[in-house]
């Protein structure tokens, strides 16, 4: 997110002055710790490091949460390439998701 200038876009938010650390979205991962940054509070390796940590923390907090549904199908990839979905994989996702959402939906009715 960084070398994609993630640095830049929280900086334009930071220099609009109407923002600040009180906001829910100053206050989402990644968002946060570069806010510190950028109010001297952190150097931008601690802000990375911190943001990195919150993620995981985060991931870990969704997948504890996810654990606790019933009935729930849980879909994993083979896929070791960290890559980005191309749009139809994307799409087919969608509709894959809408079709276990119908069959779910179907079964506890």
């Amino acid at each position: 997110m960084i070398d994609n200038g993630f640095v830049e876009e929280v900086q334009a938010l930071f220099q609009r002055g109407d923002l600040n650390e009180a906001r829910p979205s100053v206050r989402a991962v990644g968002y946060r710790q570069m806010w510190d940054y950028l109010e001297g509070k952190l150097t931008v390796d601690e802000a990375r490091e911190r943001g990195v940590i919150a993620t995981r923390q985060l991931a870990k907090r969704q997948l504890t949460w996810l654990r606790g549904w019933t009935g729930v199908i849980h879909l994993h990839t083979n896929d070791v390439n960290d890559r980005v979905l191309a749009p139809d994989e994307v799409k087919d996702l969608n509709l894959l998701a809408a079709a276990l959402y119908y069959i779910n939906k179907q079964s506890f009715s």
